[in-house]
């Protein structure tokens, strides 16, 4: 790697070849061929997280649909990895310095699929089972072209396998999302600084781009909302974009923000509530609501306690407080790294958690009469509870 590419990415090669030798191991354990790795780049921020995680390759040419005998598969990069741990990498975009594998295991090419269909070819797996990781961002019509060229292949899901090595993260990992949480931190400050009546939505995500975009970072998502509680409640938000709503802030409204964003590949998500303006009473006891509930899930967390632990803590904290559990998100939070990673805190969910797993917490606080309180932080588990890796001020008021 380049010197470049050391302050790109911190985690070394020898990390890189440990989590395809566990993931070819896993699959020879299940009697597997080997893998097959699909994963979607395009400049978008939706399921990048497997390749990268083996290879750390993103493709960053926009998905165009295929043209025969011009190209094919566009925006995603494949790894093929036989179960004794021989591999392709096959990417539509150049090496930039930052793919961490074997340089003769590198195919690049407009044409991803037919490549996709020679690997399997050149490393003997053309017959039995071969797991197949990314089925949620493969193409339809993609996996046809692949399929159809091996009728004596199955393929078998094997998502899990990438979702289990990448729920617990290295110190490496931990130290990237330790970064990524404290500009995310630093973006949603200075967001929060600009909620001042006129100011919109897009400026103050306009705003936070000033912060995030000299750090690297990437916007992800900034789900918005403000309003006005009471006899006639207000409530302005947008879909499309999140900081669409042209409507200005207006003394004496709420407002959240829930962001979230990458940074060198790691993403950061919290989310924070203020007043425009003084408080009143009823913003504080929303705002303090939300901030009490993920304060008790985060006490629960610890080695050994499950997901739902974690989210049975939160969620009887909100009922006891007298709101309901009637959001569009009935968890209390979710893992994060190249991604949203498992486990997820929800009722049900009877995961362990193990030291080195990220957890994102949030909590939504909504009541009857218009008003609004939302928080979300990011801890690491360690061996005897969890510290938090978001710093960003948790009370604007």
């Amino acid at each position: 790697m380049t010197d470049n590419n050391a302050v790109i990415c911190a985690i070394t090669a020898e990390e890189f070849a440990e989590r395809r030798a566990r993931a070819a191991a896993e699959a020879r354990r299940r009697g597997f061929a080997g893998l097959l790795v699909c994963s979607r780049g395009g400049g978008t921020l939706d399921r990048y997280g497997d390749v990268l995680y083996l290879t750390n390759h993103y493709s960053s040419f926009p998905y165009t649909p295929d043209l025969a005998g011009a190209w094919s598969g566009r925006a995603h990069g494949f790894v093929i990895l036989r179960s004794d741990g021989a591999m392709r990498l096959i990417t539509d975009v150049p090496d930039d310095g930052r793919i961490s594998c074997p340089p003769e295991a590198i195919v690049y090419t407009d044409n991803v699929l037919e490549a996709v269909a020679d690997g399997l070819t050149d490393l003997g797996m053309t017959g039995g089972s071969v797991g197949l990781v990314g089925a949620d961002v493969l193409p339809v019509s993609s996996f046809r072209v692949i399929s159809e060229a091996f009728p004596g292949l199955d393929w078998p899901d094997a998502q899990d396998i990438l979702t289990r090595l990448r729920a617990v993260k290295s110190p490496a990992e931990i130290a990237l999302l330790r970064r990524a949480s404290q500009i995310g931190s630093r973006t949603i400050e200075a967001m929060m600084a600009a909620a001042k009546p006129g100011a919109t939505h897009g400026d103050i995500v306009a705003a936070g781009m000033q912060v995030l975009v000299p750090e690297g970072g990437q916007l992800y998502n900034s789900f918005m909302a403000s309003g006005r509680g009471g006899a006639d409640p207000v409530y302005n938000r947008s879909t499309f974009p999140t900081w669409g709503s042209s409507a200005p802030l207006e003394e004496g409204h709420w407002l959240r923000l829930g962001i979230s964003g990458v940074v060198d590949g790691y993403v950061f998500d919290l989310s924070r509530s203020c007043a425009v303006g003084p408080a009143s009473n009823r913003q504080i006891e929303l705002f303090e609501t939300a901030i009490e509930v993920i304060e008790a899930g985060i006490a629960a967390v610890r080695p050994g306690a499950t997901a739902a632990d974690v989210a049975a803590a939160g969620l009887s904290c909100q009922q006891a407080r007298g709101f309901s559990n009637n959001g569009v998100f009935k968890a209390l939070g979710h893992g994060v790294g190249l991604g949203w990673d498992a486990p997820w805190l929800s009722p049900g969910d009877d995961t362990p958690l193990e030291p080195g797993m990220v957890l994102c917490l949030e909590r939504t606080i909504r009541s009857d009469d218009g008003y609004l309180g939302d928080f979300e932080e990011t801890v690491v588990v360690t061996e005897d509870g969890c510290e938090t890796i978001t710093d960003a001020q948790k009370r604007f008021w």
